[in-house]
């Protein structure tokens, strides 16, 4: 979805005026993966799904890039194909890591319970850290 704006440009010599549409981005399309992302998932050939508050992008990537995103310190693995901020998560609970009040309008998706154990680790020390500053 992209969104356009009207300017309007007076050259003063010549008194001619001309009309431009610039194109504005949607803000979605300019989101910070630390800071708007909760967890994002990798598919094939490169389409990447990314699961923000109140949207959802799906973007292709080079494999550069992915594996750029897949081994920060940010976003932790939790199955085969989906990585979770771990800055964003609220709760972990029966297999499930929830970025909001828990509910019927949560976000939430599954972690495996392999990794559950080391994903509370993480967020216990996001949160002694936080506490310390």
């Amino acid at each position: 979805m992209r969104t356009f704006s009207i300017v309007s440009v007076i050259i003063l010599k010549g008194e001619s005026k001309m009309t431009v549409a610039l194109e504005t981005r949607n803000s979605y399309e300019n989101f910070v993966l630390e800071k708007d992302i909760m967890y994002f998932r990798v598919g094939e050939h490169g389409l990447v799904s990314f699961h923000g508050k109140n949207f959802h992008i799906k973007k292709r990537m080079s494999t550069e890039q992915i594996v750029e995103i897949t081994t920060g310190s940010v976003f932790f693995k939790v199955n085969t194909d989906c990585y979770v901020n771990t800055h964003k998560i609220v709760q972990i609970q029966d297999g499930k890591v929830f970025f909001e009040v828990k509910g019927a309008d949560s976000k939430f998706t599954s972690v495996t319970k392999l990794r559950q154990y080391r994903l509370k680790e993480i967020v216990q020390q996001h949160k002694t850290e936080a506490a310390k500053k």
